[in-house]
């Protein structure tokens, strides 16, 4: 079954049976951060779209948080089951599904949780593709259970609440919400300069949270009748601004990009980014928005190769166009096509 069939499946059962809302959270949440189920489970989608049902339903605020307690219990079990079945089958886990059919995922796993240790736990909840295999590494390397369930309780409830609690009040005060984003466009617009550099930071805990707030905040400003033209600028000229500090820095550090940013950024996507540059020279800047996680590396790496600054420049400025343009285009066509 699709992912939006999943969604529109329980969202409907939601819609004809309320009381149930409860203790659905606890398995969508479960199955979002069980280790069998995360990679295929859409929880988050599903939560939040629970959520603004029951907000877009009339239900009283009250359910909020019995919501938010169930999701969070349901999450924090899931991720306990996973850990424990780390840590008893650690010498097998690769040999069953999706780990089999996906071996790159525990060594991913490993390397991440060797970085980041209980905080690699804690951030698990917040990123689907780590959210599967951190808690099954954490149980693989016997990490103990007193930091591990503390970082899991308490980010499990954290995400719980930053999902169920904003789908339903932004339904609820949605009129009040729309007004204060047009009576603010430029602080709005002060945002989404910021996520955009933030955006630009090489580091993977940083890609997923501020490219969905980027776009999640432009949707909302558009919705509430909010133009086109301030965002779209202000997103690009973050991410120009992201990517002179990244070339700076290269030049700066070219001895040591690893550690230019004091983050750690491995050695293999940094000859990649070395790598792209060769072959595509300027062009490499343009296209590199749009490579993922990995994406912020092009510029670091164009300054310690010293490419010419004002073709850098410009490049650059090419690709943070785009690259606002199609984050933003998706709630423009969605508007334009709503009834």
């Amino acid at each position: 079954m699709a992912v939006h069939a999943i969604v529109d499946t329980i969202v409907s059962f939601v819609r004809e049976h309320e009381g149930w809302a409860v203790p659905i959270a606890f398995l969508v949440a479960f199955g979002e951060s069980f280790c069998f189920l995360s990679l295929l489970w859409p929880g988050t989608a599903i939560l939040a779209s629970v959520a603004a049902l029951l907000a877009a339903s009339g239900v009283p605020q009250t359910v909020v948080m019995p919501a938010i307690v169930s999701a969070g219990l349901g999450g924090s079990l899931g991720y306990a089951a996973s850990y424990w079945i780390g840590l008893y089958f650690k010498d097998s886990v690769h040999k069953i599904w999706p780990f089999s059919a996906r071996p790159n995922l525990i060594p991913r796993g490993q390397k991440f949780f060797a970085s980041y240790g209980a905080f690699g736990v804690f951030v698990g909840h917040f990123f689907g593709p780590i959210r599967a295999v951190i808690p099954v590494v954490a149980g693989m390397f016997e990490m103990r259970q007193l930091p591990f369930q503390v970082a899991n309780i308490t980010s499990a409830f954290i995400w719980a609440a930053g999902i169920v609690a904003p789908a339903f009040f932004l339904v609820e005060f949605k009129d009040d919400v729309f007004a204060f984003l047009r009576e603010h466009e430029t602080l709005v617009a002060l945002a989404m300069f910021l996520l955009a550099i933030a955006n630009s930071i090489p580091h993977p805990l940083l890609f997923v949270p501020t490219l969905i707030l980027f776009i999640g905040l432009g949707a909302l400003q558009l919705f509430a009748g909010g133009d086109f033209l301030p965002l779209w600028l202000a997103g690009a000229a973050g991410a120009l601004a992201g990517d002179l500090f990244s070339y700076w820095s290269g030049e700066r550090n070219k001895a040591d990009l690893a550690g230019a940013w004091h983050l750690n950024v491995d050695v293999e996507p940094l000859d990649g980014a070395r790598a792209l540059i060769r072959r595509w020279g300027v062009p490499a800047v343009i296209v590199s928005k749009f490579l993922g996680r990995n994406r912020d590396l092009v510029p670091l790496v164009a300054g310690a190769m010293a490419m010419p600054p004002v073709d850098f420049v410009l490049a650059s400025a090419l690709s943070a166009l785009l690259w606002s343009g199609v984050l933003l285009l998706p709630a423009i066509a969605i508007k334009l096509l709503a009834p």
